[in-house]
């Protein structure tokens, strides 16, 4: 069986300017791969050699087992795609563009109705006079309107409050039930832990790991803030996973690897006034989780 997308020694340079690094990848059928990583790493880079948009400077982006760069019309008659801060003809309304984009696709008129309504996207409104929030859900209508077996995302969400962020991951929730194949580059940790099955860490333009979800989460630490109405009974959070940073009579600062449910179960029964689970910043995984490394490679 013909894999959705299969990156070979990509390599993208512009002159004297970093792109991307001999990245290697393959993507299953039917799965959510997060391509992860601080803004400037090369995802958009890597996409755009994905998409056709771009030429490899060497290795080969193949998707379905086309060339992405020879074979682009083929490859974009099975792939819908937006790309970061996408810019559309600011004369027309947002029902007239997806309208022509459908057509360009072979997709019936309005087919992006009802994507459109759960964005809660006016598609009267001219592209022009929308916030960038209200831009991006044209792109993502765009991507979801079709029946495209695979679908390319650079920094899909970005711009979306997060109730529609949160129904943006719905979206891709519903393409994966249905097998098909999604691609979504991002930076936003807490949203390539919720939508996908595998994470490819990418760092200055060369991708450094492909892991499992389950495995990321493993690999950083959440911050957890607790206001009690009591003290705690003696050993409550003596778990495997939670460290207790600072405690008082009402306050608790813990650090939590992995799974936060064990924790949860344990402060269930407690009365609480106030309770704070913060992921760590996107930077700070990426530091954590590589310097150590790195340094040791470097030295």
């Amino acid at each position: 069986m013909t894999v959705p997308i299969e990156l070979i020694g990509l390599t993208k340079a512009y002159g004297r300017r970093r792109g991307i690094v001999d990245v290697g990848v393959e993507v299953r059928e039917g799965e959510v791969f997060g391509f992860l990583g601080p803004n400037g790493a090369g995802k958009t880079t890597t996409i755009r050699c994905l998409t056709g948009v771009v030429r490899p400077t060497s290795g080969r982006a193949l998707v379905f087992g086309l060339d992405a760069w020879r074979d682009a019309v083929a490859v974009h008659r099975r792939m819908a795609s937006v790309g970061s801060d996408p810019g559309y003809l600011g004369e027309l309304n947002a029902a007239d563009l997806l309208d022509h984009l459908g057509r360009l696709r072979g997709l019936a008129r309005g087919c992006w109705r009802t994507v459109a309504e759960r964005l809660e996207l006016d598609p009267s409104v001219q592209l022009k006079k929308l916030s960038r929030g209200n831009r991006q859900k044209v792109a993502v209508v765009d991507v979801f309107m079709g029946d495209e077996a695979l679908l390319v995302m650079d920094e899909p969400s970005s711009g979306l409050d997060p109730l529609m962020q949160r129904e943006f991951l719905g979206l891709v929730a519903e393409a994966r039930s249905l097998g098909r194949t999604v691609f979504l580059s991002s930076h936003n940790l807490v949203e390539v832990e919720r939508a996908c099955d595998r994470v490819g860490i990418v760092r200055d333009g060369r991708l450094r790991e492909v892991v499992s979800v389950a495995t990321l989460l493993e690999s950083h630490a959440r911050s957890v803030n607790l206001v009690l109405e009591a003290p705690a009974p003696a050993g409550t959070f003596d778990l495997p996973n939670v460290r207790v940073l600072a405690a008082t009579d009402r306050e608790v600062h813990l650090e939590v690897r992995g799974d936060v449910n064990p924790l949860v179960g344990r402060i269930a029964g407690l009365r609480l006034v106030d309770v704070a689970i913060t992921t760590p910043d996107i930077e700070d995984v990426f530091l954590s989780h590589y310097d150590d490394r790195d340094a040791g490679a470097d030295g």
